[in-house]
């Protein structure tokens, strides 16, 4: 009896563990991620890097979903603590006109985009937030750093995992009929 008590006790406490996943993106020259996912404070780490290439088995396999995975990317990030954002984006034009609007539509979606994916999250909360969108007159610059620090518990990521495998589209179409039907399929003679 004290075996099953401490291992539920284990278990319990391994759910509620946070998961941390540190995204990083830039795009220079070439563009460029890593994506840190650390659990049980850094004793599993798993780490996926767009600079070296892994081979996977399923190349081809394409997962068809009735429900946007934004709702599930949305609904693990309303789940978590978000620890740090870190945007930067250098853009330039030889035209200073040219620049002033591009910098003002940048500032527009930036903020827009944000917006849209911390909607129900309190932005003070977050303690570290830097939000830049640079202006460099005469030359031509674009270049996005992109940091982002998320816990997760890993009860969040299970659910949001459960709602894809029950959401996700097996055989045919959702109104498709059997293959043995007969002429009459309604039976009005």
């Amino acid at each position: 009896m004290l075996y099953v008590i401490f291992s539920l006790f284990l278990f319990v406490i391994l759910f509620i563990m946070p998961l941390k996943v540190n995204i990083y993106y830039e795009f220079t020259d070439e563009s460029k991620y890593k994506i840190i996912i650390t659990y049980l404070f850094g004793l599993i780490k798993k780490e996926i890097d767009s600079t070296k290439k892994e081979e996977t088995k399923y190349k081809n396999r394409k997962i068809k979903f009735k429900i946007n995975p934004k709702d599930y990317i949305y609904y693990m990030i309303h789940g978590g603590n978000v620890k740090k954002i870190h945007f930067k984006m250098n853009i330039g034009f030889k035209d200073p006109s040219l620049l002033g609007m591009s910098i003002g539509i940048i500032w527009a979606i930036v903020n827009g985009c944000f917006a849209y994916i911390f909607r129900n999250k309190n932005i003070d909360k977050i303690k570290e937030k830097n939000i830049q969108v640079n202006p460099i007159f005469d030359a031509d610059v674009f270049e996005i750093f992109f940091l982002c620090i998320i816990n997760v518990k890993l009860v969040y990521i299970i659910i949001a995992y459960i709602r894809i495998l029950k959401e996700r589209k097996e055989g045919g179409d959702s109104v498709a009929r059997t293959s043995n039907r007969r002429l009459n399929e309604n039976y009005n003679e």
